[in-house]
C-alpha cells in the first residue's frame, strides 16, 4: 500500500495520479454513494477523516480474521471479496469497482473481519477509521440512512444469489451474475457491454455456487448460442438486435 499523503520527490505516472487524487478527494467524496445528499457539513468530515492510499494489483487489502477497524471507498480500481468455508475453499462474495464501499461491518462489530479483500488491478482507496466514521454517521442522520440503503441493497443482492442457487438452472446463473456485473463494471463496445473485470472460470464458480468445469462447458455452450462474447479475458453481452 502506498500512502499519497506521504509521496515526495518529482512525479511519475503514479505520482501525477497521486496528486490528482489528493486534489480531488472532496470532489470525489460529494459523488460518492455515501455521501449523497450529506451536505457541506459531512463532506468536510469525511475530508477530514478518509486519507487517499494507492494498493498494487493483486494487494491485500485485508485477511479473514484480520481485527483492524477501517473502513474503504473505491475510487479507483477492482476488489474482490472472498471468504474462507470451514473446509479451507475460497468462495468469491463479490467483486467490488469505483463508488463502492466495504469494511462497513466494522462500524456495528469489533469482531475480527469475515472476509479477505484483494485488489483485482491497481486500486485507489479511501480508508477511514470505523470509530472515526460511526462518529459521523452520529452526527449527520443522511450519513447513516445512506449506509442503511447500501447495507439493504447488499442484502436484497445477497436474496437474489441465494434464490438462483435454489432455483436457477447454472446457465441462467451465470447469465444473471453477468448482467449483474455488466450494470456495475460494463463498458460499452461495438459488441455490446463489455464487463470490466477479469474473472477466472474458477472465480465464477464461486460466484453462483457451481464447479469450474461446469462453467467453462456452459460457458462454451452460451458463446456457441450467441448469448455472451468471449475471448478469453473479457465477457461481452451482445447489443439486442
Amino acid at each position: 500500500m502506498l500512502d499519497v499523503t506521504s509521496l515526495i520527490g518529482p512525479f511519475g505516472t503514479l505520482g501525477e495520479r497521486a496528486a490528482i487524487s489528493m486534489e480531488n478527494k472532496v470532489w470525489y467524496l460529494r459523488q460518492n454513494r455515501l455521501f449523497e445528499q450529506a451536505g457541506d457539513e459531512a463532506i468536510e468530515g469525511g475530508d477530514r477523516i478518509f486519507k487517499t492510499s494507492i494498493y498494487p494489483k493483486r494487494s491485500m487489502v485485508f485477511d479473514q480474521g484480520d481485527p483492524t477497524r477501517v473502513v474503504f471507498l473505491i475510487k479507483r480500481g477492482k476488489v474482490r471479496i472472498t471468504r474462507l468455508t470451514a473446509d479451507g475453499k475460497e468462495v468469491t462474495v463479490a467483486v467490488l469497482g469505483a463508488g463502492d464501499m466495504f469494511g462497513e461491518e466494522t462500524l456495528f462489530d469489533a469482531q475480527p473481519r469475515t472476509t479477505h479483500a484483494v485488489c483485482l488491478e491497481e486500486s485507489l482507496l479511501c480508508t477511514a477509521k470505523a470509530d472515526d466514521l460511526f462518529a459521523l454517521l452520529s452526527r449527520n442522520p443522511t450519513l447513516a440512512l445512506n449506509v442503511a440503503k447500501i447495507l439493504n441493497d447488499r442484502l436484497v443482492d445477497a436474496s437474489a444469489t441465494m434464490e438462483d442457487l435454489a432455483y436457477a438452472k447454472i446457465s441462467d446463473r451465470i447469465m444473471h451474475l453477468f448482467e449483474r456485473l455488466a450494470a456495475e463494471h460494463g463498458v460499452k463496445t461495438e459488441r455490446g457491454t463489455t464487463i470490466d473485470v477479469r474473472l477466472t472460470h474458477a472465480d465464477i464458480a464461486s460466484l453462483i455456487g457451481s464447479t469450474r468445469e461446469t462453467v467453462s462447458l456452459e460457458m462454451s455452450n452460451l458463446a456457441k448460442a450467441g448469448a455472451i462474447v468471449y475471448d478469453g479475458k473479457r465477457i461481452t453481452l451482445p447489443s439486442a438486435s
